[in-house]
């Protein structure tokens, strides 16, 4: 056999070996992660500190509410804070008739989030995901990230990117 076509057979076969690991390692974090939440499916369970002391346990905090959870950090500022004032009015709003609101840091140390929640002052829990397992869990690696859960706990509304606040209240009174 040719030296040329011993070459190009290995070649081949390197391609082959590289193709396979990538379809392995794409099942290795698929099957540790978990598959991209759909609409329609319950949320992965999540137990996160909360910034003024204690802890929120998803779903179990929220069950028989309409919830949005949020997923958000520093680096998206505008667009983060208004739609944390807007969810703040929404809550306001409508807490008695069960709406339910948890937001939550990703990657971030609680001063710098108290920091950037100056001003904004929420009454809904503000979580703290630090190490960013909540977010992968969540499937919310771009930030922000926004879920709107029924009162039987399932994703009804996904929202990838920032929501003014009348997109929200329609999503949300869909479901109250």
């Amino acid at each position: 056999m040719s030296r040329a076509l011993m070459k190009n057979r290995n070649v081949t076969h390197l391609r082959a070996l590289g193709s396979a690991i990538v379809i392995v390692m794409t099942l290795v974090v698929g099957m540790a992660y978990g598959a991209p939440l759909r609409v329609g499916a319950p949320p992965p369970e999540v137990s996160l500190p909360v910034l003024a002391g204690g802890a929120v346990r998803i779903p179990d905090d929220i069950r028989g509410k309409v919830a949005i959870i949020h997923f958000w950090s520093t680096g998206c500022s505008t667009t983060c804070r208004d739609e944390m004032s807007s969810m703040e009015t929404l809550y306001a709003t409508y807490r008695r008739r069960g709406l339910a609101v948890v937001v939550v840091n990703v990657g971030q140390k609680a001063n710098e989030v108290r920091e950037f929640l100056k001003g904004v002052n929420p009454s809904y829990p503000v979580a703290l995901d630090t190490d960013r397992k909540a977010a992968l869990l969540y499937d919310s690696v771009d930030l922000p990230r926004t879920f709107i859960l029924d009162k039987k706990g399932l994703i009804r509304y996904k929202v990838i990117g920032g929501a003014s606040e009348g997109t929200l209240k329609k999503m949300v009174l869909s479901l109250l």
